[in-house]
């Protein structure tokens, strides 16, 4: 049997102006490609300080996937209808950029819509006029009840219209189904396929740290990450004992006012800013540390929890989201703490700083190549394309 032909549309993605967005989604159609023939079709309207990057096709092949991102420059006008023109625009380049891939391709048996709404009009469409069946897969935590940022009525309501004609829907958290659902976005097939990591990289030390270090990894907005929080709890923290350090590992809008607010707490000597880290230098700093923390006012499901289980660390995080969906699971992987409980923080921490050797490395990464592989997540998703294109 040849492999299945699949089609990745997604409203984010990493691209030539920010690396980061979507690199969930990237990681899902990598997992895919492991057992069909998958390819990404992504556009991205590029902003007024990109002028160094031309605007055009651009098609590679990366870890077995074809992925093709058309960039254009961006509307800057401010007139009433604005968003539309611009809407549509975006649907142009979309086209634009199918009609390049099926001409090399040939005819996609499925299309896998990654976030919700504009990337999944093009195909609505296909579908409507040509038949080809397509899922949904959502990441984005706007419709949670503490982020509130899913309004308007036209869009909710071509929401849930493109939601119904999907053959399925999927959300990386139960947590996120539920927000889902309660917006009435909802299918009679809605599975929970989580995100992936690569668990054959991001494997435990041969030896538990040396230096009692607590490690944080975000994209530094604050609004969502609390790292100010964070700062406090470890100024607590500090009065109480001073044989740790904490790496900051990330970048991002507020790094700047993070790093001034350390300064003015007199917290530099124990907090380290590292910047960004990818690849063989993340996975050191997973491997050095005690534990991860993450002080999130709201969340989804982030990767980085997963990361730090699959390399064998326990995790202090907060309890919103889905976290605790893969926290409460057996074995037990840290602290759960209240969102915003500052002191609750620094006992957590100092009461990890002295206990994180029961974590036993071996289980915690056991526990994430079961849920969080390439093959667990692809056979996931494999089994749902032949459900909806009737093949077993």
């Amino acid at each position: 049997m040849h492999p299945l032909r699949i089609l990745f549309i997604s409203r984010w993605y990493p691209n030539k102006e920010d690396p980061m967005p979507g690199l969930f989604v990237q990681r899902h159609a990598q997992a895919v490609a492991l057992e069909a023939e998958v390819s990404v079709l992504y556009v991205h309207a590029l902003s007024r300080s990109a002028q160094n990057i031309k605007p055009g096709v651009y098609c590679e092949k990366k870890n077995g996937v074809t992925e093709l991102a058309v960039y254009y420059r961006s509307l800057s006008l401010q007139l009433p209808g604005v968003e539309i023109i611009k809407g549509l625009l975006y649907l142009h380049y979309m086209w634009k950029g199918y009609r390049i891939l099926k001409k090399e391709k040939g005819f996609f048996q499925l299309i896998h819509v990654n976030i919700l709404t504009r990337a999944a009009i093009l195909p609505f469409l296909l579908n409507l006029f040509q038949g080809i069946p397509y899922i949904v897969t959502e990441h984005w935590s706007r419709y949670l009840p503490t982020v509130k940022t899913y309004q308007g009525f036209i869009r909710k309501w071509i929401t849930r219209l493109i939601a119904r004609r999907a053959s399925a829907l999927t959300a990386v958290t139960h947590n996120l189904k539920a927000a889902m659902q309660s917006h009435g976005i909802d299918n009679d097939i809605f599975e929970v396929i989580p995100n992936v990591v690569d668990t054959d990289f991001f494997t435990p030390a041969p030896e538990m740290p040396g230096e009692k270090i607590l490690l944080h990894v975000s994209c530094f907005e604050d609004r969502s990450k609390n790292i100010s929080g964070l700062l406090k709890a470890i100024a607590l923290l500090k009065e109480k004992r001073k044989d740790f350090k904490v790496l900051l590992v990330g970048e991002g809008q507020d790094l700047a006012l993070m790093m001034q607010l350390s300064n003015h707490m007199n917290l530099m000597d124990t907090v380290v800013f590292t910047g960004l880290a990818e690849g063989e230098q993340l996975l050191k700093y997973y491997r050095q540390s005690c534990c991860l923390v993450m002080f999130s006012n709201y969340e989804n499901m982030p990767v980085v929890i997963n990361e730090s289980i699959s390399c064998g660390k326990p995790v202090i995080t907060t309890s919103v989201g889905g976290i605790p969906e893969i926290m409460n699971e057996p074995p037990e992987k840290g602290i759960l703490i209240a969102p915003g409980e500052i002191e609750g923080l620094a006992e957590a921490m100092n009461k990890m700083l002295d206990g994180f050797q029961q974590f036993e490395p071996a289980l915690l990464h056991r526990y994430a190549v079961e849920k969080f592989s390439k093959k667990a997540v692809g056979d996931a998703f494999l089994n749902l394309y032949k459900s909806c294109l009737n093949l077993q």
